[in-house]
């Protein structure tokens, strides 16, 4: 019956993977969302940008603020491309992640499905002993005294 404990064993560690999966599947819907919120304020940040026109008013102190508020606004967007940028490379690292999980699991799959074929194997051969010895019983009653 090692056969039947390794399977059991099999089938707990595809549990577990099935869970880690799920847990990086979360996490990564998690990062896609927020990279979602990135690029949207990024793209009203650009939006933005181009609202405020030219610098050149006709007080130097509206020109001033206006020219301040621009590079604080063309400031702020490129820290948030920045955080875009950084924020898809762990979008990618995550995907590898799971996918090296992955192709863990489909091993794991593979190693139960063949310990699976080896205890029907078993089982098989049992029940043909079985039968064997039970028709070998019937044949000895049948040609005795």
């Amino acid at each position: 019956m090692n056969a039947k404990r390794m399977q059991h064993q099999l089938g707990q560690l595809m549990t577990l993977r099935e869970r880690e999966i799920e847990q990086q599947q979360a996490q990564l819907a998690g990062k896609e969302r927020l990279r979602d919120r990135y690029a949207a304020s990024l793209q009203r940040l650009e939006q933005l940008n181009t609202q405020i026109g030219a610098s050149g008013g006709a007080c130097a102190s509206l020109a001033g603020n206006s020219a301040d508020y621009k590079q604080a606004v063309l400031q702020w967007a490129e820290q948030q491309r920045q955080q875009l940028a950084q924020h898809d490379a762990e979008i990618a690292v995550q995907r590898q992640t799971m996918l090296a999980m992955a192709r863990k699991q489909q091993a794991t799959g593979q190693l139960l499905g063949r310990a699976q074929a080896v205890l029907q194997g078993e089982e098989r051969r049992a029940e043909q002993k079985s039968s064997d010895e039970i028709a070998g019983q019937v044949w000895l009653r049948r040609a005795g005294p």
